[in-house]
């Protein structure tokens, strides 16, 4: 599988454009780039780096098929309209491509999508790391990622290729200091070393977003 990632910077960033945005992208984004063979995955809306800022990850079965959808698209006048959209709601966008992380499979994801369907969690954080050694970081993934409530793990597929994006089940709660807990203080003694720095986003699903 592959992923490509598209940050939206909306334009003025405020609730109602907000809103305006997810009502045209259920009405445009989702029904046309499911038809030219385009897997939307996961919707979220953030605030960590600008204010109300939107994220799309969709998913592809391999680097061939996103190059059909690119030409699909491209002779597509549906496609056309919802880009013309889209350049009102955000002239400033970027994207990129993902791919997974092996101890993580696309499958954990697909998993984490069918449960979220049935019971809603809606709220989701990145944990971005910067690793400087990958192949102990994949080692301690692996065997820690069948206990830990990781929904998918990706690593950018050009230039930064140390960085690894976790997707975690769950919103950040804690709102005030709470001293570390034995099981967080061993968590941490291991990656630290192997993944020095990190930072945490809280992302907020949209309502068209499979993984709800």
């Amino acid at each position: 599988m592959i992923y490509l990632e598209e940050t939206i910077s909306l334009s003025p960033a405020s609730p109602e454009t907000l809103d305006s945005f997810v009502k045209f992208a259920q009405a445009q984004f989702v029904p046309v780039s499911r038809r030219l063979g385009a897997r939307l995955v996961a919707a979220w809306t953030s605030n960590a780096e600008l204010y109300a800022q939107v994220t799309h990850v969709v998913e592809f079965d391999d680097i061939e098929a996103l190059k059909a959808f690119r030409v699909k698209s491209s002779q597509n006048a549906d496609w056309g309209k919802y880009m013309a959209g889209l350049e009102e709601f955000a002239p400033q966008r970027r994207t990129r491509l993902l791919e997974p992380l092996g101890p993580v499979p696309p499958e954990t994801l697909h998993t984490a999508i069918a449960d979220s369907q049935k019971t809603p969690l809606q709220a989701y954080f990145l944990a971005i790391l910067e690793v400087s050694n990958m192949p102990a970081f994949v080692a301690e993934l692996k065997e820690r990622s069948k206990v830990l409530p990781i929904a998918a793990s990706w690593r950018p597929v050009v230039f930064n290729r140390n960085q690894v994006i976790d997707l975690w089940k769950g919103p950040v709660r804690q709102s005030s200091y709470e001293p570390a807990t034995e099981p967080s203080k061993e968590f941490f003694r291991m990656l630290r070393p192997i993944a020095p720095h990190e930072y945490v986003v809280p992302v907020f699903t949209l309502p068209y977003s499979p993984l709800r």
